[in-house]
């Protein structure tokens, strides 16, 4: 993780989302701007949460961790949105998992600050239940979406959402975790694997995947894990234009 530390930047990004409506001047001043690398985890489930984040651009993959260990993903971060409601309002630890899929650009404020300043300050209050309450949509519709849609769908999602607008993917994820991810089992993903392989969709080689067919793997996907948070009545991007 590095931290930018062009203060221009920073105020050019508040400006953009219009933060200024619903932080205090106080947080606006222990603002700063965090990049984070490919690959590098930006929260770990059940570890303490020291900052509050605004996801500004990239890309993060956010997932739980049960008790047994496996792991659900959640859905994709592509624009921009926040973490750390939950665990800001009920002082607990981080509920989930974020990995950058590719280079991200976040602001964090200290929780210390927040707590200080937020907990009284009705615009950021306002932001946060509107904010789970979409998020809280979201979640039941990604779990409908893991009842209801074939493993194959999932898995197209998921590939979907990693491909990055290229078409050849490196999985960084081993096949063990992608099945814990999509909710579903080592066998039924290695079969869907073989059903977009064979119908021409992928060609797979080891962790090398060429996507052959865009149109069929977006057909196949939707917004399986990448809901536009916007389209379920989220905030309105804070005013910004």
């Amino acid at each position: 993780m590095k931290i930018d530390t062009d203060v221009l930047r920073l105020q050019r990004i508040i400006n953009q989302y219009a933060l200024s409506g619903i932080l205090t001047q106080d947080m606006i001043a222990s603002a700063e701007l965090v990049i984070y690398d490919q690959d590098e985890g930006v929260l770990e489930a059940n570890q303490p949460m020291h900052y509050f984040y605004f996801f500004v651009s990239g890309k993060l993959k956010v997932f739980q961790v049960h008790e047994n260990g496996r792991a659900l993903l959640l859905q994709f971060y592509s624009a921009f949105d926040s973490l750390g409601e939950v665990e800001f309002m009920n002082d607990a630890p981080a509920t989930c998992s974020a990995v950058a899929v590719q280079e991200s650009l976040l602001i964090r404020i200290p929780f210390e600050v927040m707590h200080h300043s937020a907990k009284n300050h009705p615009p950021f209050l306002r932001y946060v239940i509107r904010s789970l309450s979409a998020k809280l949509m979201a979640a039941d519709k990604h779990h409908a979406y893991n009842l209801l849609y074939p493993v194959k769908n999932r898995l197209s999602s998921y590939l979907k959402a990693y491909s990055q607008n290229t078409q050849m993917i490196e999985l960084k994820d081993s096949m063990q975790e992608i099945s814990e991810y999509i909710g579903t089992t080592y066998r039924q993903l290695h079969r869907a694997f073989d059903q977009l392989q064979k119908s021409g969709v992928i060609d797979k080689k080891g962790k090398r995947i060429l996507i052959q067919n865009t149109s069929e793997l977006e057909s196949l996907a939707g917004e399986l894990y990448t809901v536009d948070l916007s389209t379920i009545g989220h905030i309105e991007r804070h005013g910004a234009k």
